[in-house]
């Protein structure tokens, strides 16, 4: 694996691609910071500071007190990276390809995770599987009232204000997130949606006002049905279109033995415990009846569209896997105990701004060493990893930078190089901004 010394160079090589500040003092920090991360593979202090770059020995107690202040710089915050992050998501993850429903789309998934005491809401550019997150609000949880909904359409506006007219988007997100003012930002922005309703969701179907739960009347196991709809009712009501099913159960073929099974069978026995129990003294809960169905608000006007865009929306999934356990509960980022044990809400958003910057570099190494033109010896390295081949980007990236041997380490130094020169070809970096 390359060390702090000779990584810091193709990172330093990057953050200037991607413009970030034209402060000399700041950037050679977050290079340092961002090193840190990739070799240390972890976002916890104790493995951020071990592995700084120093050129002199620095006491432990002074490490700390150099990521201290990292956290209170600009430069990690949302506001101030969301136009790079921008730029370089779609610098390297194409539109969706001729000969698919979603042909020329960008899909975005939206979606929040709790890490302790704290609520993270993410945006991110969804590429082989993942998220590349491109932009992050923080609330306290239990979140203040009224909250939830404003932090969520500021999130979209600072993102669509780095978005680029000419590259259509698609917003994906689950039944926490549907409500008249998403709609309407999403409208007003120019972007589609596909979008999960509660069986609660108020909609107008044929000029007739009713809960959404009512649509599952006509519905059927195996099928879909499409339906012109708006959300809400009345004058303010969003156009799109509601489509109705309930696929049938696909599991894969590494999923089919009996144990697999067995542990499938203790999962959802799981579920319907916590859901039978996740609002006592009140009345029998419906989920267990609605829950396997799904209702969908989109501007697609047919089901596979509006199918293919919703499957996007698990990226995220995997994503907040890795920054926390890893694929195994061992080899993740550590980002729920680190966030856990901050106070702040603006630090909690900064080592979010850390991660965001881990996960573009390491995807892009992940990406790279995945593909069928990698020299040989990087293709035989590759094959040691895993019986099946079944590894995210994010994951191979992670072990081509942790790879024992160092065999890979001339191959991985030059194809960062590469990845910032692309970058700057494909989208070149605007005018420095200013630190401060």
């Amino acid at each position: 694996m390359p060390s702090s010394v000779e990584l810091y160079p193709v990172v330093l090589l990057w953050l200037q691609t991607l413009g970030i500040t034209s402060h000399r003092t700041a950037l050679a920090a977050l290079a340092h910071l961002l090193t840190a991360l990739l070799v240390g593979q972890s976002l916890r202090s104790a493995a951020l500071m071990r592995a700084l770059l120093s050129l002199t020995p620095v006491p432990a107690r002074q490490r700390f007190k150099r990521l201290a202040r990292a956290w209170t710089r600009p430069w990690l915050t949302s506001a101030w990276l969301t136009p790079a992050l921008v730029r370089a998501a779609l610098a390297l993850v194409p539109p969706e390809p001729l000969g698919r429903p979603t042909a020329g789309l960008t899909h975005l998934a939206l979606d929040s995770v709790r890490c302790g005491s704290w609520e993270v809401f993410t945006l991110g550019v969804v590429w082989h599987g993942r998220v590349l997150p491109v932009g992050w609000a923080v609330l306290p949880y239990p979140w203040p009232t009224g909250t939830f909904t404003p932090t969520v359409c500021a999130l979209l506006r600072q993102v669509a204000a780095a978005w680029p007219l000419g590259r259509p988007a698609h917003l994906v997100a689950d039944r926490a997130f549907p409500s008249r003012p998403l709609f309407q930002t999403l409208q007003a922005l120019g972007w589609g949606w596909t979008v999960r309703l509660r069986a609660k969701s108020w909609v107008t179907v044929a000029g007739q006002p009713q809960w959404a739960r009512a649509l599952l009347a006509t519905a059927r196991v195996g099928g879909w049905t499409v339906q012109p709809a708006a959300y809400g009712g009345g004058a303010a009501a969003i156009p799109g279109t509601v489509i109705v099913g309930r696929s049938r159960p696909l599991v894969p073929r590494h999923q089919r033995g009996p144990g697999s099974l067995r542990q499938r069978a203790a999962q959802q026995a799981r579920r319907q415990r916590h859901l039978a129990t996740k609002h006592p003294g009140r009345g029998p809960d419906a989920s267990a009846q609605t829950d396997a169905w799904v209702i969908w608000f989109t501007t697609h006007a047919a089901w596979p569209a509006a199918d293919a865009s919703y499957r996007q929306r698990w990226a995220s999934e995997g994503s907040y896997r890795d920054a926390q356990s890893g694929w195994d509960g061992q080899h993740g980022w550590d980002l729920e105990p680190t966030l856990g044990r901050l106070r702040q809400a603006p630090q909690v958003e900064a080592v979010v701004g850390l991660w965001a910057l881990g996960t573009l570099l390491q995807s892009w190494v992940g990406d790279q060493v995945g593909q069928p033109t990698v020299p040989a010896a990087v293709q035989a390295v590759r094959r040691e990893w895993t019986t099946t081949g079944r590894l995210s980007g994010w994951a191979r990236g992670r072990l081509a930078l942790t790879e024992p041997s160092g065999r890979l380490r001339p191959w991985l130094l030059e194809t960062l190089a590469a990845g910032a020169h692309h970058l700057a070809a494909a989208a070149p970096p605007p005018p420095l901004r200013q630190a401060g």
